[in-house]
């Protein structure tokens, strides 16, 4: 079963279950998968795995403005949000583990500060569906200015 058709049996569950949450952010999923499928590009090279992600992303950003304008309540509603979309996607390494890689990479290709775009884009290209860009762009830099 690929991610559309399990999206798709999920909203079913929810709908029957009367989760207007899950509901309302499985029907964001299936429409922003629906826009990828009418985008011209051929079956085989759209990633539903990507699209879930940019999702995901878009939430995120949102929960972060909702943070900075100290809105609790919205915070809150999108972390729900946010905790369906995670169940779609693959899972993220935890921090120790981004630390570990970073270090590995640092050590092996003896990347210098200067460098810091090679570095970021050997780990994003091996890891990149699993590592928040994010995280690993804030542990390269700790790393290479300390070194």
């Amino acid at each position: 079963m690929d991610m559309k058709e399990r999206i798709t049996e999920d909203l079913k569950v929810a709908m029957k279950a009367q989760n207007k949450l899950r509901t309302s952010v499985l029907r964001m999923m299936l429409a922003d998968i629906k826009i990828a499928d009418t985008s011209g590009k051929p079956k085989d090279q759209i990633d539903y795995v990507e699209v879930v992600r940019g999702y995901y992303k878009k939430l995120n950003k949102t929960r972060e403005e909702y943070e900075r304008l100290n809105l609790p309540d919205k915070v809150k509603e999108l972390n729900g949000e946010i905790a369906i979309v995670e169940e779609y996607l693959p899972k993220q390494l935890s921090d120790d583990e981004i630390k570990r890689i970073v270090q590995e990479v640092i050590e092996t290709n003896k990347f210098t500060a200067r460098e810091m775009g090679a570095a970021m884009k050997l780990i994003m290209g091996k890891y990149g569906g699993v590592v928040d860009g994010k995280k690993v762009q804030t542990y390269l830099k700790e790393k290479l200015t300390i070194t």
